[in-house]
């Protein structure tokens, strides 16, 4: 997600990326789990944004949502009440607890320096038990990235919206790459509104991932193709 849509515009993102879309993407991430560690309750997810993900997994898991974005935890409060929420940057966030499961998935690619995946992945690891495993989903990795266009959006109860994305190439002697997206916004028969949004996202190649993975103190790292995403399972060594 992108900078506005963390504020002012988090109201629309139920619409921009329904729920129901992380399904099919949830029950590979749940496989995954139950391979790995096939006792597992407890999942800590780092940066889970709007709930959507988590709202496919809390029939099975106990979770504990984390984001920097008060707007966003407002979205996933009304959608998972079950489920505990807490304000926190996942580069310096601490809990002194452990769970079988840290998650982040795509709000991995704000992480822009090697210093800001570096923290994330030393909170993540702090958080695990003995035998528990972190799992790491970013869009891409340098390997797979392309720049391009998507296009998307849904309706809902009196309200739409519709969404234009351009990722831009990586700059060059670079690792970062810029999102810019177009929101055309429809709330009832107010007329359509116009609104601009955008970020830099980074990407790491695979050896990156597996060498910083290995400096926070993770093991045995798989790497799997889930929905499409390459997904990285770790131990806690």
């Amino acid at each position: 997600m992108t900078k506005r849509l963390y504020a002012d515009l988090s109201e629309w993102w139920p619409l921009m990326s329904p729920p129901a879309d992380y399904a099919k993407e949830a029950d590979e991430i749940d496989h995954l789990i139950s391979e790995a560690v096939p006792d597992a309750r407890r999942i800590l997810e780092l940066g889970s944004g709007g709930g959507h993900l988590a709202a496919n997994l809390k029939a099975r898991f106990d979770m504990t949502l984390v984001d920097l974005s008060p707007a966003m935890l407002a979205v996933s409060k009304r959608l998972n009440p079950d489920c505990r929420h807490l304000t926190g940057d996942m580069r310096t966030f601490r809990l002194d607890e452990s769970f079988d499961i840290v998650l982040i998935h795509d709000a991995i690619m704000h992480m822009t320096s090697a210093d800001d995946l570096a923290a994330a992945l030393a909170t993540a690891r702090a958080h695990l038990k003995p035998g528990g495993i972190g799992l790491f989903c970013p869009d891409c990795t340098l390997e797979s990235y392309e720049p391009g266009t998507s296009s998307g959006g849904s309706d809902g109860q009196g309200r739409g919206m519709r969404f234009l994305e351009w990722d831009q190439p990586i700059r060059p002697g670079d690792n970062r790459y810029r999102v810019d997206l177009v929101y055309l916004l429809k709330d009832g028969d107010a007329p359509v509104r116009i609104e601009q949004d955008g970020d830099d996202f980074a990407v790491y190649a695979q050896s990156q991932w597996l060498s910083m993975l290995g400096k926070a103190g993770f093991s045995g790292v798989e790497l799997h193709l889930v929905s499409g995403r390459e997904v990285f399972l770790a131990g806690a060594a």
